[in-house]
């Protein structure tokens, strides 16, 4: 009778394990089917990652969990966390905005011999504009990167995103009242209408920059240098040594640092409020 008792617990055990194996192989295959366009590697490897705890008999509770009754989107990545990798062709060469000057103008008309340079940016965040005498902010190296990019030809602009303030302090009036005050230098100040070519390349913060050479393929992307607070301070100017090497035909040292400012502030859409009840 002990032995029977054994056997059918065995039996039991192996049946719950490969139903778990199963629900893991089956999540993995629609993984790679939803989410893999190639059926690379490396993308089987991410599903499988994600797959991990399908067959949990809990419920879905974050983006990333792949467990039984969720809907797919739980399991795929969120390509809103994505950033543009270097070698990626600029998504928004046909972009028309308005400059501050009135002109409108298209993101392939900015692009110089050796290249475009887009800074995203607005007129309030503390990243930006400086916070008293806690931080300077990047903002004063804007004239500096404009005179190194006009140098070297690469064109320049900075863009404006933040459509949830295009009523209040990222208005079009006060972008044009902010450039004078912070007395920019042949400095293009571009309105981006809703936020369309900030979510092109998918850029998060107030500043993000990204570097492009004569190719339109991103080169460079991430942070203008290592210290917000002091310009004085500064150790690593990752954005001008990016555009020396670019240049210069050499290796960019650092392509990707890490992005820091002020969330960009865009206007929720009513598909973002659909389809992810889980």
């Amino acid at each position: 009778m002990k032995h029977l008792f054994l056997t059918i617990t065995a039996a039991l055990f192996l049946f719950a394990c490969g139903n778990n194996a199963d629900s893991k192989t089956e999540c993995a295959e629609e993984c790679k089917k939803e989410n893999c366009e190639h059926g690379s590697e490396k993308c089987k490897k991410e599903c499988k990652e994600k797959c991990e705890h399908k067959g949990d008999k809990k419920s879905c509770t974050k983006k990333g969990d792949c467990k039984p009754g969720c809907k797919m989107e739980c399991c795929s990545k969120d390509k809103k966390d994505e950033m543009m990798s270097i070698g990626t062709m600029n998504p928004s060469l046909e972009a028309s905005m308005k400059d501050i000057s009135g002109t409108e103008m298209k993101m392939a008309d900015l692009a110089k011999a050796n290249g475009t340079l887009i800074i995203f940016s607005c007129n309030t965040c503390p990243f930006v504009v400086g916070n008293g005498d806690k931080s300077e902010g990047w903002e004063n190296r804007y004239n500096d990167i404009a005179k190194m990019a006009k140098e070297n030809e690469i064109g320049f602009a900075l863009i404006n995103s933040n459509e949830a303030k295009r009523d209040g302090v990222d208005s079009f009036d006060e972008m044009i009242a902010h450039a004078k005050t912070a007395n920019y230098t042949d400095i293009n100040y571009l309105v981006d209408a809703n936020h369309t070519v900030a979510d092109a390349f998918n850029a998060r913060t107030t500043p993000h920059v990204f570097l492009f050479n004569a190719n339109h393929e991103l080169v460079y992307t991430g942070a203008i240098d290592d210290n917000v607070d002091k310009k004085e301070e500064v150790k690593e100017n990752w954005l001008s040594d990016a555009m020396t090497a670019l240049v210069a035909g050499t290796e960019i040292a650092k392509p990707v640092t890490k992005h820091m400012g002020c969330s960009i502030k865009r206007v929720k859409k009513e598909d973002d409020h659909k389809g992810h009840g889980h």
